[in-house]
């Protein structure tokens, strides 16, 4: 649920309306003519309308996103799996969109007057002591600290700013007419009742008991399924990071420079419990569970009991509601707010979420100071600059292979800890770190063409290594004794489905036939669920699940009805309706307003996506956006 919470807070605006992200994670620094191994920051790695957008801006903001996923090297991940989820082509996707609203607020008329970004910059929540504005030194010195000057950020202001105006602009017109608004209504109202059969397909796998020549049929019918990849092994040099940490100093300049890499926001940390309101309909009941639940703590209940017995967050409860640290911005705006309002200690009153009813208490509220992470940035900063030597110390041990070295030989004359190592046989599909060798390593084998081929250096788990291809198994078509237990998993899986299906279809009939699904099951020797009453967007049966295509096949069929056996993941679920509710016009008409709003609020994000979609694919079309991938790849790479 924490990590639920902490995702809608990020994806609220879509991940490519960065303009909000940029403010908030300080990520834009140009530094004109910085060096970047042999690319230019001059240059541009695109063109948007016009706009140039400088090499140097996506170097920043790349590194700093890079730094941010790498958690500041506590969690790093090679150069090529960060090209290989795009990250590159992600970044720069988000300046690209920068420069669309831009556009946009020209061909608007929008502008951001200086009145208006004072007044963001006193009214920001990173910038309030005691609810007033902390004062012009203070954040001139809050800036600082964070390596942001105030320009930059004032910069990032007026961005927000033009954002909010022009995607208020954009979404003015939207409407919501009076048949969607009795749609929703009845999605989130309307309740029927079924009786149900769950057959499950692990029971039908029971049945299944094949014969040796059932199996061996089944494998030469399928045997393009049973075929055995071209595996390769290799013998490769490391160079282990952790051999040269003993011999770098780390000085109070590497410490500093690890300091302005990452946030110094204030940190709460809480332990929480919530009741989760899935209905609508049983909002104020939920409430009144809340309320008796936070009278008991504040009479003296201990709060981590009550939240093991109450709390219906499942990732939480077990550890008495403990959330552990969190930052601005990572939960939804309520939670947030009650956390960082209340001091260490205190419990909140009722907090409401799009989730349920909150019951917060804070543990601990501070702010990170240079001091205080010492220790931790002196570790992250010896880790960087063992990786940084361990990679050179590889290079020269590569250089040394092609040289016509043995990989023992380079070994010893290079020292610094290096070892050479086999891999084993390993396909491509293979988990690299079976075989303990990363994925960068598992895929540099694999561009090599021939037995005796050296690779490049590249990251390793404990360091940095270099690959020597020592032999390639093709691929070939495989035999049956080496996929046996494979082909009887897969054949009792498919023959079980067969049955099932079948199984579901027959009870189906027979329920129609004999007007009742109780009296067909009782016969067929199955048990019979009556569900409770739910929502299209409700829960049956926890089995079922929420807002599933039976939920909407449920809906379609009167009362009495038997409905189409329903797929639920492997199983199949035969229902009867037994019950509909009514459409209420008096309450419709009272929830009207709210709902009216709530459902223009979920309409407008996308909308403004599309329309600023239409003018990428205009500009697109004009010849007027693009993108110098060279020079992207190559800024990328020198990161």
């Amino acid at each position: 649920m924490l990590d639920l919470m902490r995702r809608k807070k990020r994806l609220k605006l879509v991940l490519w309306l960065v303009i909000i992200a940029l403010a908030l994670t300080m990520m834009i620094f140009f530094i004109p003519g910085m060096d970047m191994g042999g690319v230019a920051t001059t240059s541009s790695v695109a063109e948007v309308d016009g706009r140039p957008i400088p090499t140097g801006s996506f170097v920043n903001l790349y590194r700093r996103t890079v730094d941010r996923i790498n958690a500041g090297g506590r969690n790093r991940m090679d150069r090529k799996t960060l090209q290989s989820m795009g990250l590159p082509q992600q970044v720069l996707e988000d300046l690209v969109s920068a420069e669309l609203i831009e556009i946009l607020a020209e061909r608007l008329g929008v502008r951001v007057t200086p009145e208006e970004i004072r007044r963001a910059v006193e009214t920001h929540p990173n910038l309030q002591n005691g609810g007033k504005f902390i004062g012009i030194e203070s954040y001139k010195a809050l800036l600082a600290q964070n390596n942001y000057s105030v320009a930059d950020f004032e910069s990032d202001m007026r961005r927000m700013r033009l954002l909010d105006k022009v995607h208020g602009i954009v979404t003015s017109s939207l409407d919501v007419g009076e048949r969607e608004l009795r749609e929703e209504f009845s999605r989130s109202t309307l309740k029927t009742q079924v009786d149900l059969v769950l057959l499950r397909k692990e029971d039908f796998r029971k049945r299944v008991q094949p014969t040796a020549a059932e199996l061996e049929t089944h494998f030469n019918a399928h045997s393009d399924s049973y075929r055995v990849g071209e595996k390769r092994r290799a013998r490769y040099l490391l160079v282990p990071a952790e051999a040269l940490a003993a011999g770098i100093t780390v000085t109070d300049e590497d410490v500093l420079q690890e300091w302005k890499q990452v946030p110094h926001e204030e940190t709460a940390e809480a332990a929480h419990i919530l009741l989760l309101v899935e209905d609508p309909a049983e909002e104020a009941a939920v409430r009144q569970r809340a309320e008796e639940v936070l009278e008991q703590i504040r009479a003296g209940a201990d709060f981590a009991r009550m939240a093991r017995e109450h709390s219906q967050d499942t990732g939480s409860a077990s550890r008495g509601g403990y959330l552990g640290p969190f930052q601005r911005g990572q939960m939804v705006p309520e939670f947030e707010a009650a956390a960082f309002s209340l001091e260490p200690g205190k419990v909140s009153d009722l907090v409401k979420t799009q989730y349920g009813f909150h019951i917060i208490k804070v543990l601990k509220r501070e702010t990170p100071t240079l001091e205080s992470n010492r220790p931790q940035l002196a570790m992250v900063a010896l880790q960087k600059k063992a990786l940084a030597l361990a990679r050179q110390k590889a290079e020269e041990a590569a250089a040394l292979l092609r040289g016509g070295k043995k990989p023992d030989e380079a070994a010893r004359e290079l020292g610094a800890g290096a070892e050479v190592r086999e891999t084993g046989l390993f396909s491509q599909e293979d988990n690299p770190f079976d075989f303990g060798i990363s994925q960068a390593m598992r895929d540099e084998v694999f561009t090599l063409k021939e037995a005796g081929a050296v690779g490049q250096a590249v990251e390793h788990p404990l360091g940095f290594a270099v690959a020597t291809l020592t032999g390639i198994e093709p691929a070939r078509a495989g035999r049956y004794e080496e996929f046996r237990d494979r082909v009887r998993n897969d054949y009792v899986d498919a023959r079980a489905g067969e049955l099932l299906q079948a199984e579901a279809q027959k009870l189906a009939e027979a329920a129609r036939k004999q007007g009742s699904l109780r009296e067909a099951a009782r016969a067929a020797g199955f048990g019979v669920t009556k569900s409770p009453e739910f929502t299209v967007t409700g829960t049956a049966d926890p089995e079922i699940g929420a807002n599933s295509p039976f939920n909407r096949a449920a809906f379609d069929l009167e009362p009495g009805a038997v409905g189409t056996p329903q797929a639920v993941v492997d199983n199949f679920v035969v229902f009867q309706v037994l019950s509909r509710s009514q459409f209420d016009e008096a309450a419709f008409t009272e929830a009207k307003p709210e709902l009216k709003q709530r459902m223009l609020e979920s309409l407008r994000d996308p909308y403004f996506q599309e329309y600023v979609g239409r003018l990428r694919a205009e500009l697109e079309k004009a010849g007027k956006l693009e993108i110098y991938n060279d020079i992207l790849e190559r800024a990328a790479l020198n990161y």
